[in-house]
């Protein structure tokens, strides 16, 4: 309720009390959600530092005057895309929502998602470029509802070698609740190797049951763990 709040509040400045960019982009700097401005060319104008960030761009860039494909980080190879849809909002006048999904932080490798809309920007009744913003979308699960937690972003990255990389494999779906019949199909390996698999790591954490284990990794912070093999985040969705 509090993010269509805020969503609506941002709009309705933006339409009703926006006078000038500059004054657009002293906004967004203070604001604490994603926000871009690019001009008539798909030429960035404006990213404030929310979206360096987790754009995982260099903080000496000047993205000022370039385009996505320009710009160094993974999502530029989507530029076509990116760009045709900005196409869209100019030519129609009309608000379209995207979903983006982020790696960022480097080595550590982590995914942020935000849900948003880019929607066009006019002066003086001439459309001059558009507007792209996105809040943070949480990745919950269960444990966080039950617990009151707030979810942290996901990691890519093997947070450490306190299991090995196949017992981290056999780990990230038992989080997701799946079966050890369910894994050994996913994984390709017999039911019985993954059975023996949880034992080792039932001994490894020094407990002896899975809802044991899955204690210990919300404490360890390995339920925030991802293998990016099994991964697949789009940088990029109309819809």
């Amino acid at each position: 309720m509090k993010e269509r709040e805020a969503d609506n509040t941002a709009k309705s400045w933006l339409n009703g009390a926006m006078s000038s960019v500059e004054s657009l982009i002293a906004f967004m700097e203070r604001s604490d959600d994603f926000w871009l401005i690019k001009d008539i060319e798909s030429r960035y104008i404006f990213a404030n530092r929310v979206s360096y960030y987790y754009g995982d761009l260099p903080a000496n860039f000047d993205i000022e005057g370039r385009l996505d494909q320009e710009c160094p980080a993974y999502w530029a190879e989507h530029a076509p895309l990116i760009q045709e849809n900005e196409r869209v909002v100019r030519t129609t006048g009309k608000t379209r929502k995207i979903l983006n999904t982020f790696i960022f932080g480097g080595r550590e490798k982590k995914v942020q998602a935000f849900l948003g809309d880019v929607f066009p920007l006019y002066k003086q009744g001439q459309c001059i470029g558009t507007v792209s913003y996105l809040r943070r979308l949480a990745f919950y699960s269960m444990h966080h509802y039950i617990r009151g937690e707030y979810p942290a972003e996901l990691m890519l990255n093997k947070p450490d070698d306190f299991f090995t990389d196949r017992e981290f494999d056999v780990l990230f779906f038992v989080l997701q609740g799946m079966t050890p019949k369910e894994i050994a199909l996913r994984l390709t390996l017999s039911h019985r190797t993954i059975e023996n698999k949880l034992q080792i790591m039932y001994q490894k954490a020094q407990v002896n049951s899975l809802g044991a284990l899955k204690d210990f990794c919300q404490v360890k912070g390995y339920d925030r763990y991802a293998p990016s093999k099994f991964v697949n985040p789009q940088p990029f969705i109309v819809l």
